[in-house]
């Protein structure tokens, strides 16, 4: 598969330039314009493991919120509803959740 040599063609009219293939007769190989091109081998990634979560025992009476990691402060539970109201410590706001989205530890 022959490479093709393509140049921007800049004097049209209007704001952008095209880019168009060449039509001169394509170089027959490398040649040496004085400018020395050597290959660097990239780099490898490091594996993205997943980071470890590191959770502390929560004081009695708090919980932390499943999908943020928020931690507050139960204020009443109605298991029949399967809620809590929780009083979160970081925005100092009193909010309705469903137990599953909360957590003990």
């Amino acid at each position: 598969m022959a490479r093709r040599i393509y140049k921007l063609e800049h004097f049209a009219k209007g704001t952008g330039a095209t880019v168009v293939p060449n039509e001169e007769k394509e170089r027959p190989g490398p040649t040496d314009d004085g400018v020395n091109t050597v290959r660097v081998p990239r780099e490898r990634r490091r594996a993205a493991g997943t980071p470890q979560r590191s959770s502390t025992p929560l004081p009695p009476g708090h919980v932390r919120k499943k999908s943020t990691g928020e931690i507050g402060r139960v204020v009443s539970v109605d298991a029949r509803a399967g809620t809590a109201v929780v009083s979160w410590l970081r925005e100092g706001r009193t909010t309705t959740v469903p137990l599953t989205a909360i957590s003990r530890r």
